[in-house]
């Protein structure tokens, strides 16, 4: 049976530039043309020296997958450089090791050079653990299993291992035959026929070391005593109740010492809340200003055509201009048509009498006479006009039944598409409901600034201000959108709960800070995953600076309706920077942009300062302003501790600073490059 492989290069460079990767493509070849057709190589990837990218990565392709891989093989990352960290991401998915096939490969390796010594190799087995599951425990050997394979990075290491794995005794295959279930036997036969009656020099058997197998339970013994695969000490135990959280109602010194949740990357966060966070409805609301930032659920027709009837574009005197020439003529100011030989006082946008097909203007007149009442008797007519002139014709702004404003277009704050409907005569419209959001801070620490009230009772020595929410609560307004105030709320699971179905109940979205990472009073993930009806959480983690424990969840209410959940870090700045990166565009969905619309702008800038490069993208608070060449220049606001709420202050953008490429690349920013940046206000 053809095994399914999935091949797996781990390099800082090679992730920057995927072009430069050698050994990957190699080790494909190999198992295609040298595996005698037992292999299928049915992914092949890269990804940086990062422990959660390289689990995730690999989760992926054996964990709740149809077309899950039964063998992922690596190159690189498992030498003694600081950025090797191979072993480090493989070892706690590993359910146990195979000893003997890494024993077998270090000495072949060494066997060609002694710097092998320096290479940490990794093989072992790891059961398949289904979508639905989160335990990492022997539960999931029923669901099969695969073989890990972590090889070094170069080229002729790679080859040399397959010197062993793809030998012509099909050790690989055999493994993967038995890890499917096979009995072996087959192959057995065919090394005992190999050896039967072939002795060494010494008398002994070639196969003298007791190999032996079992295949009633499985169970294999090589004559070396009975032995277990060693863990590493840090390797955390996985619960069996099918929740990746903790129970926060147990002790605390029962809480994981490392999250459950894998760290993805900023793209797949970004499709995962794009792809789960649907349009609202549509709602039919009044014709006033209160319709600016709300997207259009229809097509708005012109009811009529506009203007009805023919009107004039100037002041002056509505007349029939074959009748009139230079000369004397009398006014008309009241009346339904214009007599001959007359002319009829008219003002900007009036319709036009009957009888008149042109307007004279003012400016081609001069007043000969005027009554007591000081209106105008007669005017002097000073040039001869044609039919039509100064006359907008009927239907020659919109025609009756023409589309003026399309679905989906913003009813801006700038006024022009409210105006359009006012012009028309639309009283009324149907728009898409903007989200509701609901904000709540989380921490027995915070002080409510406003109310000088808080939990603590300066327990610390010093209060400790809940910034965040009224900065969240200032920007989302500011982005058209009703807040519901949930307050501060302590580490406690029963208020922490009430105000989280508090929010389900009477908000689209729920934005809390705090309470997202590892701490003994964290509780949102727990109670999210545990306690909300339908609770899910999509995302626990994300490969950015700041707001790594940025967390996405969606629940029911009692209702039934879906609600969305965003649990950001407690430290202000992070909490401002993942409003911007991740909710705004959550909140945009859901007031009805297409996806290609929901996030902010972004626009190039020259950056003014150095900025350092990170192992994960930043997102650098900035200043951005016009600059004498054109263009826009875009100024650090001083230091980005994620603590430092300052950070933000006069900030309209956010530099997007890329992840630090490898050892040998560039580790700065320079003043002078041009990057892009998010904006999140006026630029002036």
């Amino acid at each position: 049976m053809v095994k399914k492989v999935a091949v797996l290069t781990i390099s800082d460079s090679a992730a920057q530039d995927p072009s430069i990767d050698k050994s990957g493509p190699i080790l494909a070849r190999l198992l295609q043309e040298q595996g005698q057709g037992s292999f299928d190589v049915i992914a092949q990837e890269v990804v940086a020296d990062d422990v959660e990218l390289i689990q995730h990565k690999i989760r992926s392709w054996i964990d709740g997958n149809e077309s899950a891989a039964d063998l992922v093989i690596s190159t690189g990352g498992t030498g003694l450089g600081v950025r090797d960290v191979t072993p480090e991401a493989i070892l706690p998915l590993l359910d146990h090791q195979t000893t003997g096939l890494t024993h077998a490969l270090m000495q072949h390796s060494l066997s060609k050079t002694p710097l092998a010594a320096l290479s940490r190799l990794v093989t072992g087995v790891r059961y398949r653990r289904s979508n639905s599951s989160t335990t990492e425990q022997a539960s999931g050997k029923a669901n099969g299993s695969a073989l890990i394979i972590a090889l070094p990075g170069s080229s002729n290491a790679v080859k040399e291992c397959c010197e062993i794995l793809l030998s012509e005794n099909g050790l690989l295959a055999h493994a993967l035959d038995l890890l499917s279930g096979g009995t072996g036997r087959k192959k057995h036969a065919e090394m005992q026929q190999s050896i039967t009656g072939t002795e060494t020099d010494t008398g002994r058997s070639h196969h003298a070391h007791g190999h032996s197998h079992k295949h009633g339970g499985h169970h294999h013994h090589h004559g070396h005593g009975h032995h277990s695969a060693p863990k590493p000490r840090t390797v955390q135990a996985e619960e069996t109740t099918g929740y990746k959280t903790h129970d926060p109602t147990q002790s605390v010194s029962l809480r994981k010492r490392m999250s459950p949740y894998p760290i993805i990357s900023l793209s797949e966060a970004f499709d995962l809340i794009l792809s789960n966070v649907p349009s609202n409805g549509s709602i039919k609301l009044p014709t006033t200003s209160d319709l600016r930032g709300y997207l259009l659920a229809e097509s708005i027709l012109a009811p009529r055509s506009l203007p009805p009837k023919p009107t004039t574009n100037v002041d002056g005197y509505a007349l029939k201009a074959e009748d009139i020439t230079p000369g004397a003529y009398p006014v008309i100011t009241r009346g339904g048509s214009v007599p001959k030989s007359a002319v009829y006082r008219i003002n900007t946008g009036q319709g036009l009498p009957e009888g008149a097909d042109a307007v004279l203007m003012v400016e081609d007149t001069d007043l000969l006479e005027e009554d007591e009442q000081g209106e105008e008797k007669t005017i002097q007519v000073k040039a001869k006009i044609d039919v039509g002139e100064n006359v907008r014709k009927a239907g020659s702004d919109v025609k009756e039944g023409q589309v003026v404003l399309q679905k989906g277009v913003k009813l801006s704050d700038i006024g022009g598409e409210i105006g359009t409907l006012a012009f028309l005569g639309v009283s009324e419209v149907n728009v898409i409901r903007k989200p509701r959001i609901a904000i709540l801070s989380t921490g027995n620490e915070l002080y409510d600034v406003a109310t000088d009230s808080g939990n603590a009772k300066d327990a610390w020595g010093f209060r400790v201000f809940d910034a965040n929410r009224p900065s969240l609560t200032a920007a989302l307004r500011a982005a058209g959108f009703e807040v519901v105030d949930l307050g501060i709320v302590g580490d406690s699971v029963d208020a922490t709960l009430a105000a989280l179905k508090r929010g389900l109940e009477e908000a689209d979205v729920i934005i809390s800070t705090g309470g997202t990472s590892m701490g003994e009073s964290d509780l949102l993930k727990p109670l999210i995953e545990r306690n909300l009806k339908g609770g899910k959480i999509h995302f626990g983690r994300v490969a950015m600076k700041p707001g790594k424990p940025t967390t996405f969840a969606s629940a029911l209410n009692e209702k039934g309706e879906e609600r969305f959940l965003f649990a950001l870090p407690g430290n202000p700045a992070s909490a401002m920077v993942c409003l911007y990166v991740f909710v705004m565009p959550a909140l945009r969905k859901l007031s009805g942009y297409a996806i290609e619309h929901c996030h902010l702008a972004r626009t190039r800038v020259q950056i003014e300062d150095d900025m350092r490069l990170d192992p994960r993208p930043e997102f650098h608070r900035v200043v951005i302003k016009p600059n004498k060449e054109g263009g826009l220049s875009a100024f650090s606001t001083g230091s980005q501790r994620s603590s430092g709420m300052h950070s933000m202050a006069t900030a309209n953008g956010l530099v997007c600073v890329p992840a630090l490429g490898s050892s040998g690349g560039p580790n700065t920013l320079r003043r002078g490059e041009k990057v892009e940046a998010i904006i999140l206000g006026n630029i002036v």
